[in-house]
């Protein structure tokens, strides 16, 4: 089975907020380690389903200063549908399970399909994204997604943000 170009970062930016956060210790009391953000999971409901978003570490990269990496899982149910929103950077993401329905509003996104087919889409547009799909989104890029599906939709993401920016700012349509 192809192990994709994003996986493989996603993989790497996992061992390396696993080696920051070993190399913090547990002494670190800020709250802000990677420890305190493994362990925070929170529910949001948009359409009266819940998205659940998980994360799985945060760190100030040394080598980019002013902004914060992020490493997170979202769980997204049957029937419910993210704000539009932007990032306030860059976002590498992958689809885990299931199938989502991406909106564009406006903006590109950048698709490297399980075949390792890469296609671009300009908004408005609308896409699916399966299983083993993996995305790119930049800080122009004004979009939500939903499950339209029965079962349950699963993605990894990596978000490379300035620091004190949210992981999405909402966009009024």
């Amino acid at each position: 089975m192809r192990m994709s170009w994003v996986r493989n970062l996603l993989v790497g930016l996992v061992l390396v907020l696993l080696a920051v956060a070993g190399a913090c210790g547990d002494d670190d009391d800020s709250g802000s380690g990677s420890d305190a953000a493994a362990s925070d999971a929170t529910t949001e409901t948009t359409t009266g389903e819940p998205i659940v978003r998980e994360a799985l570490g945060q760190t100030t990269p040394a080598n980019a200063p002013g902004q914060e990496l992020y490493l997170q899982r979202a769980t997204i149910e049957p029937g419910a549908t993210l704000d539009t929103h932007v990032h306030e950077g860059t976002v590498v993401a992958e689809i885990v399970e299931g199938t989502l329905t991406y909106e564009i509003v406006s903006g590109t996104a950048t698709v490297t399909r399980a075949d390792g087919t890469v296609e671009e889409f300009t908004g408005p547009d609308t896409i699916t994204l399966e299983a083993g799909d993996d995305l790119i989104e930049t800080d122009d890029l004004v979009h939500f997604g939903s499950n339209e599906g029965d079962e349950t939709v699963v993605v990894l993401s990596a978000a490379l943000l300035a620091e004190g920016a949210p992981l999405a700012t909402p966009v009024e349509e």
